[in-house]
């Protein structure tokens, strides 16, 4: 005689519901109990069609390989009328029964089968109910300018309001006081040293800004903060540092970070599928918590700037030593910028070796050799010559119709004479005054500004004429570092056309 083999099911929506609730071992402790010999289970939404555990009991109700299926309750199995009768049907091709113990339901009687629909109807009436109370939900939040449930690093959420989270997170080595021992049981957190959250992740912008890359970042984050690289799934409200350079460009890139609020970020395409919304398609609410954003206007657009640069030059054109504080190669902004003028495909980079020794760097078109003319390379500092020369021809254009350049032969402009005056005077004054001093920094650095207006931060809020007509001598753009010709060049220039060695054009983007 064929032994009868009874398996379960037993399904829970979350991780938390699982561990917290012992949801799911009260399933299974009563499916043992009603004599299934196997457990099938799955931790995700009943609106989930794609339940690996409920894939393999179908398989086995397929081949015919159990004799009956056991379920707690009906939502289990399925929270769509269109997805229950498909299980239901399959059940009855293959001649499994189907026993559900809350309802006590058997599929072998008509009036089992009769309640199996009922009761699926209204598991999917309860399901559209609830989507409809989760995004009234959202809806009224978004009314009020609320924040989201889900927040990003170094942030907290308190009445509905992003905060920066000035809770202590941890102790430098480096920075442990002499008395470090003494405060090893103090309740008092005020007591302890320690670096916060916000200050954390404001040091963490910092470095990306110093290294130009997320991964470059990422090391030299990890590398102080002694953190290994992680692999878990985790979310914001762990407060544990474990980005990668995928996520921490997100995270770099977030709204929150700026002082705004993203509403709309994913869309649900079918039940339980969500994909992320087109990001002209957000609800952003614009300055909803100003006075707790991490990120400036300025550094935004630095950032996204570094990022669309490395997004089309890979990692190729960064310095192999991370400690160097030039990030970028020579003429590494040359990558995305040069074309080939005859047939306007984008230039490869390619080296070659000097008869005196050492090598040179040149660009030539992908397609030499197989349909296009354009068969001689051409080096990349005649490139950098040809650019700066039309930079400089430019300026000379622009300033002249606008007479707000000085004159080339005008050894100073009145602007830098007088802070240089202002400075003299400041230095003369006795004695050590710290207001002074900062005074005379913020002197100091204008007159920089004056001498090379590269070097400011806010250069990526200059329009391009405005960067053209600063670079008014080759001086300028000759003293520029690889790293200031990548901000500078990609915001100025739209392309460079090559041809047989030649510099054929300089497109700028006026």
């Amino acid at each position: 005689m064929k032994i009868k083999t009874v398996v379960g099911y037993a399904r829970v929506s979350s991780r938390e519901q699982a561990e917290d609730s012992h949801a799911l071992e009260q399933q299974i402790a009563r499916l043992k109990a009603a004599g299934a010999t196997e457990i099938f289970q799955d931790i995700q939404s009943g609106s989930r069609d794609d339940r690996p555990a409920l894939k393999q009991l179908l398989d086995l109700v397929h081949k015919q390989a159990v004799d009956e299926v056991i379920i707690t309750r009906i939502d289990r199995l399925a929270r769509s009328l269109p997805k229950l009768r498909e299980c239901i049907y399959d059940y009855q091709q293959a001649k499994v029964n189907l026993k559900i113990l809350d309802q006590q339901i058997d599929l072998n009687t008509s009036q089992g089968k009769l309640m199996v629909n009922i009761l699926g109807s209204l598991a999917e009436w309860e399901t559209d109910l609830l989507s409809e109370r989760i995004q009234h939900g959202k809806a009224h939040r978004r009314n009020k300018k609320a924040a989201n449930e889900s927040y990003p690093w170094g942030y907290q959420v308190v009445n509905d309001k992003y905060e920066l989270d000035h809770r202590l997170c941890l102790c430098l080595l480096s920075d442990r006081p002499a008395n470090c021992l003494e405060l090893y049981h103090e309740d008092d957190l005020t007591k302890l040293p320690g670096l916060t959250f916000k200050q954390i992740a404001r040091d963490c912008i910092d470095i990306f800004l110093e290294k130009k890359g997320s991964s470059r970042a990422l090391k030299a984050i990890f590398n102080k903060y002694g953190i290994s690289k992680r692999s878990s799934n985790r979310n914001s409200r762990d407060s544990l540092l474990h980005w990668t350079p995928t996520g921490f460009n997100r995270w770099l890139t977030n709204h929150v970070l700026c002082g705004h609020t993203a509403y709309l970020q994913r869309i649900t395409i079918s039940k339980g599928k969500r994909k992320l919304n087109k990001p002209e398609d957000w609800m952003i609410i614009r300055d909803t918590h100003p006075e707790h954003r991490l990120i400036t206007d300025e550094e935004l657009a630095e950032i996204q700037q570094i990022l669309k640069f490395n997004s089309k030059t890979g990692h190729f054109n960064f310095n192999q030593d991370l400690d160097n504080p030039i990030c970028y190669r020579p003429y590494a902004y040359q990558t995305g910028l040069v074309f080939c003028a005859e047939c306007g495909s984008k230039c490869i980079t390619k080296s070659g070796k000097c008869k005196e020794g050492g090598k040179y760097y040149y660009f030539a078109c992908r397609y030499a050799g197989m349909g296009c003319s354009n068969k001689k390379s051409t080096r990349k500092q005649n490139i950098e010559d040809a650019l700066i020369n039309t930079l400089v021809e430019r300026s000379h254009i622009l300033a002249s119709k606008s007479d707000k350049i000085p004159a080339l032969n005008q050894e100073k402009s009145e602007n830098l004479q007088t802070l240089e005056s202002r400075l003299e005077a400041l230095d003369k004054i006795p004695g050590f005054d710290p207001d002074i001093e900062k005074v005379k920094d913020k002197v100091r650095q204008q007159i920089a500004e004056e001498i090379n207006p590269f070097i400011s931060d806010a250069i990526a809020q200059k329009t391009t004429e405005e960067i053209i007509c600063a670079g008014n001598n080759l001086a300028i753009w000759h003293t520029l570092t690889p790293d200031e010709k990548v901000k500078v060049y990609h915001q100025i220039v739209q392309r460079i056309l090559i041809y047989n060695k030649e510099i054929v054009a300089v497109i700028l983007k006026i």
